[in-house]
């Protein structure tokens, strides 16, 4: 059955292949100051391996509490880097409506995420939030960064694995997450310097 995502997987040929070349353009164009450097996805390198390793053990202690707050000022910490990231690279780069709609997408997309941790917390089955950030999280980079940034799909697909691997019932979720993130966002900044040299 044919659909209009047809381009994205067969190459396309003609026409279509000239319409996804430009909107690869218009995505690239568009996520430059999300893109300008490796920085911030050193810094996610480090800060969500580090939260995931540590999660067990602030559970042990501080209970639900104590990891919300982890992964909230991890989360936060993450922020401000891309933030002040982007804040420099947004004074040289003007955003256009493709930026705003991406950013709107993503936000939807992690409200769906919120959503959907809610009701497994709900139905106590904790131990599937690593799988479902990393699926929801690989689709993302696999169907939009991969129009801005080839290794964004390359990534997308490690983080979808990886977010299988997690829903097996070995109990080695937060680890295999820990794993995933950090291979995956040096690769991104690897990706982004070697795209900026």
């Amino acid at each position: 059955m044919a659909s209009e995502y047809d381009p994205l997987f067969s190459g396309g040929a003609g026409e279509a292949a000239d319409d996804l070349e430009a909107v690869r353009e218009r995505f690239a164009r568009a996520a430059r100051p999300f893109l300008r450097s490796p920085w911030t996805w050193l810094a996610w390198a480090v800060l969500l391996p580090a939260a995931a390793l540590a999660t067990g053990a602030v559970a042990a202690r501080w209970g639900p509490a104590g990891v919300l707050l982890l992964w909230s000022g991890t989360i936060l910490a993450g922020g401000a880097v891309e933030a002040a990231a982007i804040a420099r690279a947004g004074r040289r780069e003007p955003r256009g409506p493709l930026a705003a709609w991406v950013l709107r997408m993503q936000g939807n997309t992690s409200l769906l995420a919120v959503a959907l941790s809610t009701l497994l917390l709900w139905v106590d089955a904790s131990w599937a939030l690593p799988g479902l950030w990393l699926l929801l999280l690989g689709h993302s980079f696999y169907l939009l960064g991969g129009l801005a940034l080839p290794a964004f799909r390359g990534c997308g697909l490690l983080y979808q694995a990886a977010g299988l691997a997690t829903l097996w019932p070995w109990g080695w979720g937060l680890e295999v997450f820990a794993g995933a993130m950090l291979v995956g966002n040096l690769w991104l900044a690897w990706a982004v310097w070697r795209e900026r040299r």
